[in-house]
């Protein structure tokens, strides 16, 4: 058969197999990624194509690999054409959804086989085997392993086939040799027991998507062609949920305006174990900032905002202090999230300052509080974490040798550490000793950058907070930069099992 013939839809391919098994053909079904072809995949293939009369392999799509900054390296195209011309190789169908139980439903395989690296459950970290397993039971099928010689194609990719900068290159080399994938992934485990109280404004981001139209001729205006649009939980909510993928027990304090439109969409979009404790506020909206964006390349042209940014009435922070009081004594890890929106008024930070719990602090700037909301509001913190424009900002300095202005600041605010966010020169994290340590950005493609400080800011905060070393904290905390620069705004937060995928891959 031609390669391009055993090249087929599921839909199509799902056809053909089933009347092949009237015709009494056993159906052997391999699934992956194939990032990189080599011997393994080859011994692997030959040994399934033992167990039936047809081999078929499904592929998955390129939006659906997960496997860390620049993978795919090959198209699902090219992975595909590559597949179809093994002999051992019967038909080809790229997979059409995240995972291949989907697929296996499709397909009926009699025998769905894996390599040996999956014989063991537990050691696999997406728990995807379990549920693939049940599915070819249900269709009749059986799951096998081959027991060929492995290879690990992350691994041949990272030594040879790299795509990030020299920098980040030299630094993974180097971080290799001191920690295995196992050490984060063990260390991501272990803020599971961390009680973390988040304290920030709340608010709704929104894409108006829309196609710029040009000047219109009779007023001084562009004109835009209304597409779609889409909310987003951001602020304190996105951080929120970004830890509580990590931390079992996450409580919210914030508050929301006198409307009451946009409850039960915040609602939905928190994880189930957020306590979630918003205080009503009667004379001030729920922030919302809604952004007129190009969708091809989601370019901002336009930004309004729905706020009262003025510090809190006495009523409504005599609210949040309320709630403070109660949930401080439950909490381990205080993540104080600062917009500069009116929230943290002087007597609410004193409060968190003096309520002995570890606190951890990111103070932004943004167009509504520009030089007006620096991380020196606050008289003691133990975590400090902003971008290096906010640092620059904090102490006034337009200029200045970052680590030492880091420094100032570190002792400014009586932080234990302080970890400053240099966009695509990584991040420098400083602890009280004066000893400092570097880690290079992750990221190669860029979708959209909104939501990925409070990303960085919401995984390194616990990784402090239970005292792991500088060289892993930086490390979780860009790749997790990595990954959300890759997300629309806020769109899903972090998953655990698709950041520890990243992780071991990129560690391989």
């Amino acid at each position: 058969m031609e390669t391009r013939q055993k090249i087929q839809p599921i839909e199509t391919l799902a056809g053909i197999l089933e009347a092949e098994k009237r015709s009494g053909k056993k159906v052997a079904m391999c699934h992956g990624v194939f990032d990189l072809m080599h011997p393994g995949h080859v011994l692997h293939f030959k040994a399934a194509r033992q167990f039936g009369d047809l081999l078929v392999i499904t592929v998955t799509p390129d939006h659906f690999v997960n496997k860390g900054p620049g993978r795919p390296v090959f198209s699902h195209r090219l992975r595909m054409e590559t597949l179809a011309a093994l002999e051992s190789v019967d038909y080809v169908a790229l997979n059409e959804w995240p995972t291949a139980v989907e697929t296996i439903h499709k397909l009926k395989p009699d025998f769905y086989v894996k390599g040996s690296e999956y014989s063991n459950a537990a050691s696999d970290i997406t728990g995807k085997i379990v549920e693939e397993e049940t599915a070819v039971k249900s269709v009749g099928g059986r799951l096998v392993f081959t027991h060929e010689e492995t290879y690990s194609s992350s691994a041949l990719i990272n030594q040879y086939f790299s795509k990030l900068p020299p920098r980040a290159d030299t630094f993974l080399r180097e971080f290799r040799q001191k920690h295995t994938a196992r050490d984060v992934l063990e260390a991501l485990q272990g803020l599971s027991d961390i009680r973390v109280l988040v304290v920030g404004e709340a608010i709704v981001d929104q894409y108006c998507y829309c196609t710029p139209l040009g000047k219109s001729p009779k007023e001084t205006i562009i004109a835009t062609k209304y597409s779609s649009e889409e909310n987003f939980a951001g602020g304190s909510l996105a951080i929120a949920n970004h830890i509580a993928g990590f931390c079992k027990q996450t409580t919210l304090v914030t508050y929301l305006g006198q409307e009451t439109r946009y409850d039960e969409f915040i609602r939905s979009k928190l994880r189930s174990n957020i306590q979630f404790q918003p205080v009503r506020a009667d004379d001030r909206p729920t922030i919302t900032k809604r952004r007129y964006v190009e969708p091809t390349f989601l370019t901002k042209m336009f930004e309004i905002q729905y706020l009262d940014d003025t510090p809190l009435p006495d009523y409504l922070e005599k609210a949040v202090m309320v709630e403070l009081d109660r949930e401080l004594a439950r909490h381990d890890l205080v993540v104080v999230a600062d917009f500069g929106h009116g929230l943290l008024t002087d007597g609410i930070r004193d409060r968190l300052s003096n309520s002995g719990k570890f606190m951890a602090v990111n103070t932004q700037t943004n167009s509504a509080n520009l030089g007006f909301n620096p991380a020196t509001k606050y008289r003691r913190t133990d975590f400090v974490c902003l971008h290096e424009g906010e640092l620059k900002l904090a102490l006034r300095a337009q200029y200045g040798d970052v680590q030492e202005l880091a420094a100032r600041l570190r002792s400014s605010v009586n932080a234990q550490s302080l970890m400053v966010t240099r966009g695509p020169l990584g991040s420098l994290y400083i602890q009280k000793n004066g000893a400092y340590s570097e880690a290079p950005a992750l990221s190669i493609r860029i979708v959209d950058r909104v939501g990925a400080g409070d990303t960085f800011f919401a995984l390194t905060s616990p990784c402090v907070y239970k005292g792991y070393s500088p060289d892993i904290t930086g490390f979780i905390g860009n790749c997790a930069g990595a990954m959300a620069v890759e997300t629309v705004c806020n769109r899903e937060p972090i998953d655990p099992t698709a950041f520890q995928k990243f992780v071991s891959h990129l560690l391989a």
